[in-house]
C-alpha cells in the first residue's frame, strides 16, 4: 500500500509518498509565506494552496511512476484554525484569516464574558487563535462576503474540496474552533448562537481517519494522478506529531519544541473537571482525546540569544560547547522567558522575560543554560499540569530545539523521564501516514501500525535523579518570582 501524504504548514506545503513500512520514497515541497497586513491582520491567498496542491499531486504522480506503484490514498493533515469564506462554486471570497492572526481581539474581548460557558462546552476558552471568533468578524464586519457565504471552510477542508468535491471536517479541526460540543461531538447550538454562526455554513463533521471522498475527474487531469484514490482527514497537525512520535496512548507527553513548545497527551475519555490553564481537544485516534499547552517562546528566545550575544550565531559547536560546561555546575541565574506574554498558568500577554541572579562572573555560558532552563521549566509546568488528569511515564521530543543532544539531557534532567527523540523528524506526515494506513484496512489499529510503519531509529535520554530534585526547586522559585512580579504589574 503506498499513500501520498499531504502536510499543510505555515509556511509551505509539502507531498510525501511512502510506503506500508513507513519508508519515505518521494518528497516535495512548496514554499509559500502568509501576507502580514499589520501587527493583528495576517491572511494568505487561497490560490497560494490551490497551486501548492496541484504542484504536489503532479510531482506525486510522476513519483509513483518512477517507482511502477499505484498510489492507494491521499492523507491530509493541515494547521488547524484558519478560515477561508467560500461562495456555493466554492471560491474564495477572501484571503485565509490566518490561524495567527488577532484581527478578531475585540470580539474575543466581548465574548469573555461567557469564557465559562464556552471552556465548559468546547473545552477551550475564547481565544483569538480558534477560528469561531474568526467567523463572527467576517459576518460583522464583511457584509459583501456574509451575503455570498456558503461555507465557512479550514485550509484542509478546502484542500479536500477541491481533491473530491465534497466539504468535510474532522473533529480535530472542528473542536479548534469553540463552536463544538466537545463531549457530544456536534456542533453546540448554544455557541453557534453566541458566535453567530448558522450551522448551514459549517462543514459536515467526521471521525479523523475517515474517508471524505475520492479524486475528481477534473483533479486526476490537472495533476496526472488517477481518478477514484481515496482522499483520508488524518488530523491537524499537532494531533498528527503526536501519533507519530507514539504519544497517542495515555501517559505518553509529546513535546514539539520549534518556534513555541507544543505539549500534547492523550487521554482515553473526556476529562472531568478540567482546569482552563489546558485546552481540550479531540485526538487523531478516533474516540479518544488530547490535552494541549503550550510555551509561547522556545526556539525564538535561543535564536534572540544567539543573535546578540554570539558574533556568528551560526557557531553551533561553540555554543553547544559553553552550555556543556554550563551544565555541569548548579549556578544560580534564572529566567522567566515570557518574551511574547505567558499563555500556561493563566493567559497573560503582558507578561515580560526576565533575567535573574547575574553577577560580573556569570558567564556567556551559563546565561544560556539558564535561558534555556526557564524554557523547559515552563514546559515541565505543563507537563505536571497534564498528570493531574493521565499518570505521565516518558515523552517524545521532536523540533528545532531537541538537535542538540546537550539540551535534550537537560529536558530530561528537568523533566525527570525518559525522553525519546526519533531520528526522523517528520512526525506529522507520519502520524498522517499511521492514520491512512489504519483506515485503509493495511492494519487493523494504531497500535500495529506505529510498531510496523513508526521510528525505527531513536536516541533516549534518561535523566540524572539528582539533577531532576534540583532542578524542582528552580522552578518553584521561578514560579514564585513570576507571581511577585506579574502581582506588582497588576497593581500598578
Amino acid at each position: 500500500m503506498y499513500v501520498v501524504v499531504l502536510d499543510v504548514g505555515t509556511s509551505s506545503m509539502r507531498g510525501i509518498l511512502a510506503d506500508e513500512q513507513g519508508r519515505f520514497l518521494a518528497l516535495k515541497q512548496i514554499n509559500y509565506c502568509p501576507r502580514y497586513v499589520t501587527d493583528r491582520w495576517i491572511e494568505q491567498d487561497a490560490a497560494d494552496f490551490d497551486s501548492a496542491l496541484t504542484a504536489i499531486g503532479k510531482s506525486m504522480a510522476e513519483a509513483a511512476k518512477e517507482h511502477h506503484i499505484q498510489i492507494s490514498c491521499i492523507s491530509v493533515t493541515s494547521q488547524r484554525s484558519a478560515v477561508i469564506p467560500v461562495d456555493r462554486s466554492g471560491d474564495p471570497l477572501m484571503p485565509a484569516v490566518m490561524w495567527q492572526d488577532t484581527r478578531n481581539a475585540d470580539i474575543v474581548k466581548r465574548l469573555k464574558a461567557q469564557d465559562d460557558l464556552v471552556f465548559s462546552i468546547s473545552g477551550a476558552g475564547v481565544n483569538t487563535v480558534f477560528s469561531g471568533s474568526k467567523m463572527t468578524w467576517i459576518r460583522e464586519r464583511c457584509g459583501d462576503v456574509y451575503r455570498k457565504l456558503y461555507k465557512y471552510v479550514t485550509i484542509p477542508s478546502y484542500l479536500m474540496f477541491r481533491m473530491t468535491g465534497s466539504y468535510f471536517m474532522d473533529y480535530t479541526y472542528a473542536s479548534r474552533s469553540n463552536l463544538l460540543d466537545l463531549k457530544e461531538k456536534r456542533w453546540s447550538t448554544e455557541l453557534l448562537e453566541l458566535f453567530r454562526v448558522k450551522e448551514e455554513h459549517l462543514c459536515t463533521l467526521i471521525e479523523p481517519g475517515m474517508s471524505v471522498g475520492t479524486v475528481t475527474r477534473e483533479f486526476a487531469n490537472a495533476t496526472g494522478l488517477t481518478q477514484g484514490i481515496p482522499v483520508v482527514s488524518a488530523g491537524g497537525d499537532q494531533q498528527c506529531a503526536a501519533v507519530g512520535q507514539g504519544a497517542f496512548k495515555e501517559g505518553v507527553v509529546s513535546v514539539v519544541a520549534g518556534t513555541g513548545a507544543f505539549l500534547v497527551t492523550a487521554c482515553d475519555s473526556f476529562p472531568q473537571n478540567l482546569k482552563k490553564d489546558l485546552t481540550c481537544n479531540c485526538s487523531a485516534v478516533a474516540g479518544k482525546y488530547i490535552l494541549e499547552a503550550n510555551v509561547l517562546t522556545c526556539a525564538s528566545a535561543f535564536d534572540w540569544f544567539r543573535r546578540m550575544f554570539y558574533s556568528d550565531p551560526q557557531d553551533y559547536a561553540l555554543i553547544s560547547r559553553e552550555l556543556a560546561e554550563a551544565c555541569l555546575e548548579n549556578s544560580d541565574e534564572i529566567v522567566l522567558p515570557f518574551f511574547q506574554g505567558r499563555s500556561f498558568g493563566g493567559w497573560n500577554p503582558d507578561a515580560k522575560a526576565y533575567f535573574g541572579n547575574i553577577t560580573l562572573s556569570t558567564t556567556r555560558g551559563e546565561m544560556l543554560k539558564a535561558l534555556l532552563q526557564g524554557i523547559f521549566l515552563e514546559v515541565y509546568n505543563g507537563i505536571l499540569a497534564f498528570e493531574e488528569y493521565v499518570p505521565v511515564r516518558e515523552a517524545y521530543i521532536s523540533g528545532g530545539m531537541t538537535k542538540s543532544g546537550v539540551m535534550n539531557q537537560l529536558q530530561a534532567d528537568i523533566y525527570g523521564i525518559r525522553l525519546h527523540r526519533g531520528k526522523n523528524s517528520e512526525s506529522t506526515a507520519l502520524g498522517a501516514l499511521l492514520s491512512a494506513l489504519t483506515a485503509m484496512g493495511a492494519y487493523p489499529d494504531m497500535d500495529t501500525a506505529f510498531m510496523a510503519a513508526g521510528p525505527k531509529n531513536e536516541d533516549i535520554y534518561v535523566p540524572d535523579r539528582e539533577k531532576t530534585a534540583q532542578y524542582e526547586k528552580v522552578r518553584v522559585e521561578v514560579n514564585r518570582l513570576y507571581g511577585k512580579i506579574n502581582s506588582k504589574e497588576k497593581k500598578r
